[in-house]
């Protein structure tokens, strides 16, 4: 019996180590990823879909906060300083937490802004004339450029380049034709969104430009204006309002009132996924879904 026990035990032995020997690889294989550290959560999305298992993505900005207004705490600066790779908007939209992340080195901040060709003349940015640039954005441009799917190529392009891998799209040419017939139904209608945020996914799928609540960072307008977004309202026949799940819902939910109208979520930061990172093509689809529902 005695000798039994000691095989026994020999045997756990090697059992053990060779259960080690296997997880050991593993762990070591994801810890040797890149890190990649994103200020919003639609910029991880992109990150995600271009370097699939590449790299470790993160965001640090909870998407049910307005990224205009959100102040960097000690643990996001930590994580900014620790990653390989960090990507954020630019200065005019992560407003308060634009000093730190100014202070990441030039070599591992990549910020979206100056290497899209935008101007203010070309919001939509939907031809194929669009190149990757080094020059400062003009002021004015929308800066939600991740709902273009064309400049989300072009970034997932920058990020694929910056770590020396091959270039792939994100978002193809056969999905973006799917969403132009689902939406198509709906591309004459005439609604009001939240803010001037979705510019550019209505530019991209060729919809009728919307009446806006609030201005481009998302902040509540004067009370003339608030009047006169009502009178517009009933000259367009609008018949809708888009809700976004960042801001307050209330002066959305008095403009539908008063124009017996319903209300629906559009959500561009991508809420609802909490911290999943969908891919950038089902994302893209959602919009389009949450956008049709609001005339249904």
């Amino acid at each position: 019996m005695k000798h039994y026990n000691i095989a026994f035990y020999y045997f756990g032995l090697a059992f053990l180590f060779g259960n080690i020997a296997f997880t050991v690889p593993a762990s070591a294989q994801e810890s040797s990823k890149p890190v990649v550290v994103t200020s919003i959560k639609p910029l991880a999305i992109i990150a995600k879909s271009a370097l699939q298992d590449s790299a470790t993505v993160e965001f640090i900005m909870p998407p049910a906060l307005s990224p205009h207004d959100y102040v960097l705490k000690l643990s996001d600066v930590r994580k900014l300083a620790g990653a390989d790779a960090v990507l954020w908007i630019g200065s005019e939209f992560e407003i308060r937490g634009a000093k730190q992340f100014l202070a990441i080195p030039e070599k591992k901040r990549i910020t979206a802004m100056n290497i899209l060709n935008l101007s203010s003349k070309s919001n939509s940015a939907q031809s194929d004339e669009v190149h990757l640039t080094d020059h400062h954005h003009d002021n004015g441009v929308d800066p939600h450029i991740w709902l273009s799917p064309v400049l989300a190529n072009q970034l997932a392009e920058k990020i694929l380049r910056h770590f020396g891998l091959p270039v792939e799209q994100i978002f193809s040419n056969g999905s973006r034709k799917v969403l132009e017939d689902l939406l198509a139904p709906v591309k004459n209608k005439s609604y009001i969104v939240h803010h001037q945020g979705i510019g550019h996914f209505i530019d991209a799928f060729k919809l009728k430009p919307a009446l806006s609540i609030r201005d481009m960072l998302g902040k509540q307008q004067g009370a003339k204006t608030q009047y006169n977004l009502r009178l517009e309202g009933k000259k367009n026949a609008v018949s809708c309002v888009f809700i976004e799940p960042q801001h307050g819902d209330k002066d959305a939910k008095a403009i539908a009132k008063d124009l017996s109208i319903p209300t629906a979520s559009i959500d561009i930061l991508a809420v609802a996924s909490g911290d999943q990172l969908p891919s950038y093509e089902s994302y893209i689809y959602g919009l389009a879904k949450q956008f049709i529902n609001c005339f249904q």
